[in-house]
């Protein structure tokens, strides 16, 4: 004898399933986001903060104002980004430049070669002066210094920068290159 097959039984209705990790995921970005938003309009009211969007768009028209690059690092960005733009319009691309002070184990300071070795490309820049610096750790740099204008002269170093209580010295090593004091 043959069964009769089964009705099935009509749907209770939409089923909720609620997927946890994923929700609570989207809900802590959501806040992220949402702190970050916030916090470019709260910043608007710190003449000092520059990094709010209303401060960045009173900032265009006068970026957009000033067309000479040297200028405009130095009026709104970073100086030591107008100081390396202005030395290399100075500088001959073959000059060979060494910055004094960077090895040791408490270098604070080597923020300076790493923007003076980008705006100065492709200058040879080295802080060691057998030109194998290892940067061991955060402030840590094991290399070769130098303060000598002598030995660097004779080392085929065309200029030597030191920054001494954070200020650019400048001293020309060879006739080639003479910077303007900065």
């Amino acid at each position: 004898m043959k069964k009769k097959p089964a009705k099935a039984t009509p749907p209770a209705g939409p089923q909720i399933v609620i997927d946890w990790p994923v929700l609570i995921v989207t809900v802590l970005v959501g806040i992220f986001a949402a702190g970050l938003v916030i916090a470019q309009f709260y910043d608007a009211q710190d003449p000092r903060s520059q990094v709010s969007l209303s401060n960045l768009s009173d900032l265009i028209p006068r970026l957009q104002e000033t067309t000479n690059p040297i200028e405009r690092d130095g009026r709104y960005g970073i100086g030591l980004s107008a100081m390396g733009r202005e030395l290399d319009g100075q500088l001959p691309p073959d000059t060979r430049i060494f910055i004094t002070g960077m090895v040791g184990t408490n270098c604070t300071s080597l923020g300076y070669y790493y923007f003076l070795r980008n705006y100065l490309f492709p200058r040879d820049v080295e802080i060691s002066l057998d030109g194998h610096a290892t940067f061991y750790r955060e402030n840590w740099v094991i290399g070769v210094p130098c303060d000598s204008p002598e030995v660097l002269r004779s080392n085929g170093f065309d200029l030597m920068i030191g920054f001494p209580n954070n200020n650019p010295q400048f001293v020309a090593l060879t006739p080639k290159v003479m910077p303007k004091s900065q």
